[in-house]
Parts: structure tokens; sequence; C-alpha cells
């Protein structure tokens, strides 16, 4: 019988809320994971629940919006997991306003995190996932990518998440890699 690797997975705003609950399922799911948020100290206690659980998690601090805290983070994961073959693009924030009165700053936050955010975490992991011709990668969209009053810059950012998932099956299903968005409604972290 031969014996497979463990299969690790990223998971970005993993800290708490559906990111947390999504790190911990993978766990139960035997996977490791790395749980990747602004500060590392707040990955802890969902580490810490995986451990607990009997899983294997990292704890990792990066800006999913910088593009050299991004390439850290996933060559430590390689080199403290295992080559991550499942991402899940979870990292958000609001700056909720009506439009005439949101900032370019409010803009460019939303924007940096889910866009930006989902963009490098992607292109940072494909390679590992192209090697192993296997991967899996989710992004959080939101249903109010349909639009939402006080959010132009959320809704914009969730629906750039629905086409940037589709380009993404496009281009890397031929390697065996998935991709995917789900678009819950409102939730509230805890």
């Amino acid at each position: 019988m031969t014996e497979h690797p463990q299969r690790v997975a990223i998971v970005t705003g993993a800290a708490r809320g559906i990111g947390a609950a999504t790190a911990l399922r993978l766990a139960a799911d035997g996977l490791a994971v790395a749980v990747v948020d602004l500060e590392a100290a707040a990955a802890k206690e969902t580490v810490g629940a995986i451990e607990a659980a009997g899983g294997r998690g990292l704890a990792v601090g990066a800006d999913v919006s910088d593009a050299e805290q991004v390439t850290a983070a996933v060559e430590r994961v390689a080199a403290d997991l295992g080559a991550p073959t499942v991402l899940v693009n979870n990292a958000g924030v609001t700056r909720d306003n009506l439009l005439f009165r949101m900032t370019e700053q409010d803009w460019d936050t939303v924007m940096g995190v889910h866009l930006r955010g989902s963009f490098l975490m992607t292109r940072a992991v494909q390679q590992h996932m192209v090697e192993a011709r296997w991967g899996r990668i989710v992004n959080l969209s939101s249903t109010s990518a349909l639009g939402n009053r006080g959010q132009a810059n959320y809704s914009a950012a969730k629906a750039g998440l629905q086409g940037f998932t589709k380009t993404l099956a496009i281009e890397l299903g031929r390697f065996g890699i998935t991709a995917n968005a789900i678009a819950p409604g409102f939730s509230r972290a805890t």
C-alpha cells in the first residue's frame, strides 16, 4: 500500500469567524493547516484548537496585500508543513460608507485585502499545485457581490473575486486544480 503525504492547506483571515471554522474543519478532515492572519499571535488560538484535536497547524502572520509578506508566508508554510495544495482566500475587511462619504483609502484598503490579497496568495501557492498536478482554491465572495447599500467597495471586490475565480478555473483546470467561490450572507465573527 502506498502512503500518501498529508495535504497542506492555507486559510487566510483564519484567526476567527469563517476562516477559523474553515481551518478547524480542514484539520478535522486530516489536512495540516497554516492559519494566516495579520498577526501570528492572533492565529495561535485557532492553531491551538487544531493541535488540541490532534492535528498539525502553523500560525503565520502576513498582510495578504503585501507581495513580500505573502511570498515569505508561503515559503514558510512549504518549509514547515509541506507544499500547500489547498488555499482558502478568506481574509477580508470592510470600510462601509455611502459612496459620497467613502474615501479613496476606504476603497483601496478593501480592494487590497480582498482582490490583491487573493491574487497574491493564489499566485504564490499555484506553483505548488501545478507541481503536484492537484489543487483546490476556494475564494470567499459574498451575497453583497450583487450590490448592497453603503458597500460599493466591498460589493465591487466580492464581484471581482467571482470573475477572478472563473478565470482561475479556466487557466488552472488543466493541471488538476479546481477554483470555486462561495458567497455567504452576513455573518458576525466571534
